[in-house]
């Protein structure tokens, strides 16, 4: 797994994402963020909600260049960025919480929507111990 840098909210642009479940002529782009907010939720015991996301393609084609996602859970703000930046390498992965970075394994054999979710769910759980210490 390849991690860049969490890429700045865009400005202007942005799409909610429905909250509800997937429906047949969703983009597989949202259907993979939700999987991830769903499953962060799950483990910190906490609805998400003010989810949004922006897919750019390079220009003049449809593939994806880049992904912003984002949505708020327990009180934090959780942003993933995707990079596709070149067609014939992997693409990166970011993510923060409350606007810091949060590192990601780059050693695990998992899908990258687990080991994003699991970070979170570390970063997120470890803020919450922080606080309440």
């Amino acid at each position: 797994m390849r991690v860049i840098a969490p890429l700045p909210r865009p400005v202007g642009e942005i799409e909610p994402i429905p909250l509800a479940a997937a429906t047949g002529r969703e983009s597989v782009v949202v259907s993979w963020w939700r999987e991830i907010a769903a499953d962060i939720a799950a483990s910190v015991g906490s609805a998400f909600d003010n989810a949004e996301y922006l897919l750019r393609p390079y220009p003049h084609t449809f593939v994806p260049d880049s992904l912003y996602s984002s949505f708020l859970i327990a009180g934090r703000t959780v942003a993933i960025s995707v990079l596709w930046g070149d067609l014939w390498r992997e693409p990166g992965f970011g993510l923060a919480i409350d606007g810091q970075p949060v590192p990601l394994d780059t050693t695990s054999t998992a899908r990258p929507a687990a080991v994003i979710a699991h970070a979170a769910w570390q970063s997120i759980l470890a803020a919450t111990n922080r606080r309440a210490q």
